[in-house]
């Protein structure tokens, strides 16, 4: 197996986005494969809010190192805007690992991240979308989904081959991204198929709390750092039973009704955004497929036609909100 070039406390494996574009789901299948440490959290997000933890807090959160175990990180703030020293932190910890980048139709991603903030988090007070994006100073939402910035910035601070960019179809239709992701880390491949089995209860769709009790019980234990320690004693499967028992399925917005809550203004800019991050992601992904020998272009362009919005691809696109994120 390559060690990736990576025997610091930096990822051997780095998921570092797109929030909602099915990273939950190719996380857990990862985190199953017997040579893949996926940590005490699946977000330790040191490389964006907790770099002032310092190097032995973060590994901390794995096993010691092994020559055949590679170390997995999937925290997708290192490609949100307000973190915009992340990339260059991972890179100089972690200069040759793995950098795996997902990206979904920008539209659909949108709506399923502002609901998993309203709905499950509740950290967002904004009923509507367009609410929501008057006061998102920070570029939480859209900015997640800039990837013509976020595939330029990835470019600046890891080499092409080093990185994966995975359209969503590949992560939720076939195993074609999990086989890649291995193929490229080095990893056997013979337990992909009951690591992708056992990974399929990680589909992490906008849930609710059934109880405002189960929502401080989880704030609780989050602030006062007992996640990683419950996560091990529990294990990830147990701890995935017990978030399904204390929350339910959130209605979904569809992706029209969303837009429709949008002034003028803010669907002009969504547009804009959209056929950037189609236009740059199709760019990238048909230089990928040449060099790797995939044909994941072609998923990217049936998903991302050149129109698309109000009474264009987003309003078929409702089904797909709240799918593997």
């Amino acid at each position: 197996m390559s060690s990736a070039g990576v025997r610091g406390v930096g990822p051997d494996l780095a998921l570092v986005g797109a929030a909602r574009s099915g990273t939950s789901f190719l996380a857990a299948a990862l985190s199953e494969h017997p040579q893949v440490d996926p940590g005490a959290v699946k977000e330790p997000n040191y490389f964006s809010r907790e770099l002032g933890r310092g190097e032995a807090w973060y590994d901390g959160l794995f096993r010691p190192r092994s020559p055949r175990l590679l170390r997995l990180d999937a925290s997708m703030s290192y490609t949100f805007k307000h973190f915009p020293q992340a990339l260059a932190a991972l890179a100089k910890a972690s200069p040759e690992t793995l950098v795996i980048y997902v990206v979904r139709h920008p539209f659909d991603r949108l709506v399923s991240h502002f609901q998993l903030h309203r709905d499950y988090f509740h950290n967002e007070p904004a009923a509507t979308l367009g609410e929501a994006l008057s006061f998102d100073d920070d570029g939480i939402y859209a900015g997640a989904g800039d990837y013509a910035h976020w595939l330029t910035e990835i470019a600046r601070h890891f080499p092409a081959d080093r990185v994966l960019v995975v359209p969503f179809p590949a992560v939720t239709r076939d195993d074609s991204a999990l086989r890649q992701v291995a193929a490229m880390a080095g990893l056997s491949d013979e337990p992909l198929g009951a690591a992708r089995e056992r990974a399929s209860a990680h589909q992490n769709h906008v849930v609710s709390f059934r109880h405002p009790a189960f929502q401080w019980l989880r704030r609780t234990v989050r602030r006062r750092g007992w996640y990683p320690a419950i996560r091990r004693f529990v294990g990830q499967q147990n701890l995935r039973r017990l978030r399904g028992a204390m929350t339910r399925p959130a209605p979904k917005d569809s992706v029209t009704v969303a837009l429709e809550s949008c002034s003028a203004d803010q669907v002009a800019a969504l547009h804009q955004l959209y056929e950037g991050s189609r236009v740059a992601v199709a760019a990238r992904l048909e230089e990928q497929d040449a060099r790797l020998g995939l044909d994941w272009a072609a998923l990217w362009a049936a998903e991302t036609p050149p129109r698309s919005g109000v009474g264009g691809r987003a309003d078929e696109a409702s089904g797909h909100v709240g799918e593997p994120g």
